[in-house]
């Protein structure tokens, strides 16, 4: 995967590996699905890694995945940054 993330700010490697699969699902499936269908997919995402790594929900990791998610987005969907995709959007 290109622009590959290791550290999503998670409290172990365990919980890190988990995010990056999820963020690599995530970013498969912005280049086939509508942003909507890819929102549902992550808060359903969120809730099955947050079974065994509850610090998905931290701030910080959460900060990481929306933004991202945001710029992924712009890049794959040529949305211009500027006026592009706000993080607000993934309504985390």
């Amino acid at each position: 995967m290109e622009n590959h993330i290791n550290d999503w700010a998670m409290y172990n490697e365990t919980g890190n590996l988990a995010v990056s699969t999820m963020m690599y699902e995530l970013k498969r499936a912005m280049k086939s699905k509508p942003l909507p269908q890819v929102r549902r997919q992550l808060h359903e995402s969120i809730k099955e890694v947050g079974t065994q790594h509850g610090e998905v929900y931290d701030s910080e990791v959460r900060d990481n995945i929306l933004f991202f998610l945001s710029q992924w987005a712009c890049e794959i969907h040529e949305l211009d940054p500027v006026f592009g995709l706000k993080s607000n959007y993934w309504n985390l």
